[in-house]
């Protein structure tokens, strides 16, 4: 392959502490034809005065803020990033995690001719980068299938992408604050055909997780996180049906009966409400026509009542959902 110029898009928020060790990391990159683009969604630590320091040193980096008629937000800078790119491939980075010397050179020698995006595997690390933990990218099934089970532990910063093929599709979603990244990579999944990708069980990068990041389960009830994740549930719960996935299809059932409850119990009408709204309709092709009944029917009153009842919640999570 030619050397094709290749950028690297990074959104940043007050992370003037750890982003000069992300940018050393790309400086030390055994590929070199790269442009890195940091936009800054809108920092008030030392970050202007990092990033005029790289860009005074190496004209290879740019620095941007998002535009205010932009929606504040990762997705915002990452799509800001890439309308200012000029690479022929383009890899999204967090701002607070290091690529390996090979991480640019091994994904670009991992191309074809029909290839429209190489994955690569990394190492979780704690805030101090130390402890690295493997993780192993295995297909055990198909991309999209696999994707949604997290079988494959896919992140924004593991996908080069050539950025002809993005260039036919919706970017991030910027209405979403939660999951962005899952919401645009499970619709480039979406039947993609197997020689059209590289998965490349190789780590490249390593992934800082800091002590909000392993806590992320036990957050308290965020209602623009959870209908986000409402919302992308519902959109591939759609995509399992079209597939006849019946593994997909309950898995991703399940989420959403507890995305309802939860959010009937935390209040959160708006998106309980959007969850019936939308999973009644999918669930009228199926065979449970009694499940359907119940949950039009309860659901409602649990709504109106602000509160569910468990013994239900068991039962429906325990239907298998026929198509």
């Amino acid at each position: 392959m030619h050397n094709p110029l290749v950028s690297i898009i990074i959104p940043t928020y007050n992370r003037a502490c750890l982003l000069a060790e992300t940018l050393d990391s790309i400086l030390a990159q055994t590929y070199t034809n790269w442009e890195c683009i940091v936009v800054d969604d809108g920092s008030t630590d030392d970050t202007d005065k990092v990033m005029a320091d790289y860009c005074r040193e190496d004209e290879r980096f740019q620095y941007h803020h998002r535009p205010e008629e932009r929606l504040p937000g990762g997705n915002a800078a990452r799509n800001y990033g890439f309308k200012v790119s000029k690479g022929e491939f383009v890899n999204w980075f967090d701002d607070d995690d290091v690529m390996l010397k090979e991480f640019l050179e091994t994904k670009i020698n991992g191309f074809k001719t029909h290839t429209k995006f190489v994955i690569a595997s990394h190492y979780l690390v704690d805030e101090d980068l130390n402890y690295p933990k493997f993780e192993e990218l295995e297909e055990t099934s198909y991309l999209f299938k696999d994707y949604l089970l997290w079988k494959l532990r896919i992140i924004t910063n593991s996908i080069l992408f050539r950025k002809a093929y993005l260039l036919k599709t919706t970017l991030f979603d910027e209405n979403i604050s939660k999951g962005q990244e899952t919401e645009l990579f499970s619709r480039l999944f979406f039947r993609i055909k197997k020689d059209s990708y590289k998965v490349l069980n190789t780590p490249l990068f390593l992934y800082r997780q800091h002590n909000n990041r392993i806590s992320d389960a036990s957050l308290k009830y965020v209602k623009p996180y959870k209908s986000s994740q409402s919302y992308t549930a519902i959109e591939n719960f759609k995509k399992s049906i079209i597939l006849q996935d019946h593994v997909l299809i309950n898995s991703l059932y399940k989420y959403i009966i507890d995305a309802f409850f939860r959010s009937v119990e935390n209040k959160d009408q708006k998106n309980a409400k959007f969850v019936l709204d939308n999973l009644i309709p999918l669930l009228k092709s199926s065979d449970n026509r009694l499940l359907v009944f119940e949950i039009k029917l309860f659901g409602h009153l649990f709504l109106l009542l602000s509160r569910g009842v468990y013994k239900v919640e068991k039962r429906w999570k325990s239907k298998k959902i026929n198509m």
